[in-house]
């Protein structure tokens, strides 16, 4: 499908405009030898290295002192182990060390070669949606393989093995319509997560339990429905940077640290598929305007808030695109936000009447239970007000979360408040802001990684970064993170 901006001629990229970026490091640039090498090859820009490196030291001090606050400044013991309490504030990161020396003989080769097959495939020219199935199958390889280090294969299905987890609750929920119609009452007799989300969570891993029974059966489907998310990374940045940029934001995405290690194995991976594809058919409804992709936007948006109540912070992300448009082409944006909202109310009213699923009391249900179990409602609102912004951003990656950084002040000194960019930013700081994830956000905001690699590609792009040293960048601190913590998911 061809991207919603305009190409120059041989569709090298966006053309040029407000906020276009010069192209990537292994394309010539231009007439002038401005910031090239002696062999005519652009160098990155110091600011590149500057942030990076900045960042790499904000975020390993930041969660050191976290770390050391849970530890009461040195006051318990260091041979206390520190699964499954004394995780490093904001990360929800359990220092401690993990490897099986025979898995990782097999597992870290794996990983080094698909890692080099990314970057490869970044500068091949193959076929669009070869390339996008090509970066699932390398996600799938690379989240496996790295998750195997710690204890080879029961690695990748021991997270559901808690019981909490969603999985606990498949086979026991009975007929479906029955179970959506009393979801309000049954909700405190589920698993600690499926009690914490809207019915379709626990529907979602009934259905996938009646294809794979079996933990290991809702492990595996997990990793693969969530490496399925390269189509909405792919369509979201080719759509804002061309096929440059799109090309740049797959490869980033498949060797993203919260990207392979809450691949395998979290339920979010699934609900980040879900969310992403809302965010990319809804944008593409209000800037094609198409009344397919906004009515498939609206229909994915109520399947996402099915799944997470994480989903209401995708009308953040759409805000300011649309409140851009909004003075030019008053008539189509109201027309996009009542076609949207049409076709949410009407799925909610059809399973209303197919079910009697009442979301509302849904809601109340689950601010009930919510109040009144332990964990992170009790958390300190103002640690993580802007600390989960900070513990996604740095688990994305060091050198994409520099890059956000960077970007957030050029949109500042532009005042582009109505781009994507923006609204993927303010997304983020919603996120911290409404106080219902407080920590643990390295997998609930897993969704937001497609919608933030625009902003943070496009910065990439403007200081001329070169992809083998970002993604040296992203597999080093992927591995290093799975090596040295214990992550929970």
């Amino acid at each position: 499908m061809e991207p919603a901006v305009a190409q120059p001629p041989g569709g090298r990229g966006p053309a040029p405009g407000p906020g276009s970026q010069p192209p990537c490091d292994d394309q010539p640039a231009g007439p002038s030898d401005q910031g090239r090498s002696a062999g005519g090859v652009e160098r990155p820009a110091p600011a590149f290295r500057r942030a990076t490196a900045a960042t790499a030291l904000l975020a390993v001090a930041v969660g050191a002192t976290g770390w050391l606050y849970q530890r009461h400044w040195g006051r318990l013991p260091w041979s206390v182990p520190s699964k499954p309490w004394y995780h490093a504030v904001p990360f929800y990161l359990f220092p401690g060390p993990q490897l099986a020396p025979r898995a990782a003989v097999v597992a870290l080769p794996v990983v080094l070669l698909a890692a080099v097959a990314v970057v490869v495939l970044q500068r091949a020219a193959v076929a669009w949606r070869l390339r996008i199935a090509v970066s699932s199958a390398l996600l799938l390889v690379i989240a496996l393989a790295a998750s195997a280090l710690a204890a080879g294969p029961p690695s990748w299905w021991e997270p559901f093995h808690y019981d909490g987890e969603y999985p606990q609750a498949a086979g026991r929920i009975g007929a479906i319509p029955s179970f959506l119609r009393e979801f309000p009452e049954r909700l405190a007799t589920l698993p600690s997560h499926a009690a914490g989300h809207p019915a379709g969570a626990t529907v979602l891993y009934e259905l996938l339990d009646r294809v794979w029974p079996g933990i290991q059966g809702a492990a595996l489907l997990t990793v693969a429905l969530g490496c399925l998310g390269a189509v909405n990374v792919a369509g979201l940045a080719r759509d804002q940077l061309g096929e440059d940029g799109g090309r740049w934001a797959l490869a980033l995405w498949t060797l993203s640290p919260v990207v392979v290690l809450y691949t395998a194995t979290s339920a979010d991976a699934v609900f980040a598929l879900v969310l992403a594809g809302a965010a990319l058919a809804s944008l593409r409804g209000l800037t094609r305007r198409s009344a397919a992709w906004t009515l498939a936007g609206g229909a994915l948006l109520w399947l996402s808030s099915m799944l997470t109540y994480a989903a209401v912070l995708l009308l953040v992300f759409l805000l300011p695109p649309a409140a851009g448009r909004l003075r030019q082409e008053r008539a189509t944006v109201l027309r996009w936000a009542a076609t949207t909202a049409g076709a949410v109310l009407a799925l909610v009213g059809l399973l209303w009447l197919a079910t009697g699923y009442d979301p509302f009391a849904a809601i109340a249900a689950v601010r009930r239970y919510y109040g009144s179990a332990p964990g992170s409602a009790h958390r300190p609102y103002a640690v993580y007000l802007l600390g989960d912004g900070l513990a996604f951003g740095a688990m994305l990656g060091v050198p994409l979360l520099a890059a956000l950084a960077a970007r957030a002040l050029a949109l500042v000194r532009e005042r582009a408040w109505a781009s994507v960019d923006a609204g993927a930013l303010a997304m983020l700081l919603a996120g911290g802001a409404w106080g219902f994830s407080r920590g643990e956000v390295e997998r609930i905001f897993l969704f937001m990684a497609p919608l933030l690699l625009v902003p943070a590609v496009r910065q990439l792009l403007a200081w001329r970064a070169r992809m083998r040293v970002v993604a040296a960048l992203l597999l080093a601190q992927t591995l290093a993170v799975q090596l040295l913590f214990f992550t929970r998911w």
